[in-house]
């Protein structure tokens, strides 16, 4: 089975992606990513950029990723967003 999952940029094809497709993205991530089995990897540099460590979060599979053109943050509020930041 793999170590972890990456996506190298655009998880969705808008920039805005529908309440559904955000919604069965997430349920998907959440079965395959989350669960009691130990993470096999070793991420060398800044800890606090990682989330799978949290002893509150239960992480089998991490997912890392990168924005692509595609789902790139745009600001709201003064603040850069993007919906690849609801799965952090």
């Amino acid at each position: 089975s793999p170590s972890t999952w990456t996506c190298a940029g655009d998880l969705f094809h808008e920039n805005r992606p529908s309440r559904r497709t955000l919604y069965k993205t997430m349920e998907i991530l959440r079965r395959y990513s989350m669960g009691q089995d130990p993470v096999q990897v070793q991420v060398l540099g800044d800890p606090n950029a990682i989330n799978y460590l949290n002893p509150n979060i239960s992480v089998d599979l991490p997912v890392f990723s990168i924005h692509g053109n595609h789902d790139d943050p745009t600001r709201d509020g003064g603040e850069l967003l993007a919906a690849l930041d609801l799965l952090d």
